[in-house]
């Protein structure tokens, strides 16, 4: 059995031992000093992960790739505890708090655990064991063994991450369907949709179905004359009108050109909602021939766009025979 005086030499060597090491490391950065301390048969594990070692040669040659590699700190309330194995050995736990000096300008404060293990060799005590651990930060009062809250906070921030990234994606996705489905100038469906629309069954309810056809009348005039900027005006111009009376039941086709599916009017609602619409755009100095198909019975949507197309066509040529011949006069 060791002496209490002896004990408690060796207790107080240990001790010292374990501050020298950690100050030479941090402080100075001297990290042969720090080897000199150590055992043939040395374990370290360090405070990453990944950070371990056994073996004086090989736990040698990583401490010497710290050199030149740890910034300036400065050591504060340093605590030690040891704890006598046996008569050659005896383990010292610590507690310090370790800040990067002003001169580094980076800035780090951690409270820092150091466990060593001590062995006497030849007369001299030698360190065999280093673990060098951080504790938890994040444990707070109420925490048992782990930190239970910090963890449940990162679960409900990965959980508002995901559902935040799921609203973008929603977002993303609803707006690549409304661009497949509608005309990026007017906001009215596009020719994708109308398509559609035209390769759908009509709904076996269904008693009843207009369909008209608009062409603006002068665009490609306005546009060699006063630009394409004039020409796009002109057509939201007449798409308004449009939306206002048929709202999600109006196509662009192309450039000018404009189609309405209307299956819950009866005639005279639908003629009458045609005519405002007319009148909407004349108010607003669009020109527009107009075609107008009507059932209400053996409705076809493919075969009243066809009639309708057919009808509007005539009554384009009928407006340019028109131009023709007040031109024709004027001369």
């Amino acid at each position: 059995m060791l002496t209490n005086e002896r004990e408690n030499s060796k207790a107080w060597e240990a001790a010292e031992l374990t501050s020298y090491m950690v100050r030479k490391h941090y402080e100075e950065n001297d990290v042969e000093a720090v080897i000199a301390l150590m055992d043939e048969d040395i374990i370290w594990l360090g405070a990453a992960e990944h950070e371990y070692a056994a073996g004086r040669e090989t736990v040698a040659s990583i401490f010497r790739q710290f050199s030149g590699q740890v910034p300036k700190c400065n050591i504060s309330d340093e605590h030690y505890e040891v704890l006598p194995l046996s008569a050659e050995a005896c383990l010292c736990s610590g507690r310090m708090w370790i800040a990067t000096d002003a001169s580094t300008q980076i800035s780090v404060r951690v409270h820092q655990r150091i466990t060593t293990v001590f062995r006497r060799a030849a007369g001299q005590l030698r360190c065999c064991h280093i673990h060098i651990s951080n504790p938890y930060e994040d444990m707070v009062e109420g925490d048992v063994g782990f930190p239970i809250r910090m963890a449940s906070q990162s679960y409900q921030y990965l959980q508002e991450q995901l559902r935040e990234q799921r609203e973008q994606l929603d977002a993303r996705t609803d707006m690549l369907r409304r661009m497949s489905y509608e005309d990026a100038l007017t906001g009215l469906y596009n020719r994708n949709k109308f398509n559609q629309a035209m390769e759908t069954p009509l709904n076996g309810e269904n008693i009843c179905l207009g369909v008209a056809c608009f062409d603006l009348n002068g665009l490609k005039r306005e546009n060699d004359l006063r630009g394409h900027s004039v020409g796009d005006a002109l057509i939201r111009r007449a798409a308004e009108q449009l939306r206002k009376i048929f709202d999600k039941k109006a196509y662009r086709t192309g450039g000018d050109e404009f189609v309405v599916i209307e299956d819950t009017m009866d005639e005279p609602q639908f003629r009458a909602a045609v005519q405002a619409v007319e009148k909407g755009m004349a108010e607003h100095q669009v020109s527009c021939a107009v075609g107008i198909s009507w059932r209400g019975e053996g409705c076809n949507v493919k075969e009243q766009f066809d009639e309708a197309d057919r009808l509007m066509y005539e009554e384009k040529r009928r407006y340019y025979s028109r131009q023709e011949r007040d031109l024709g006069k004027q001369n």
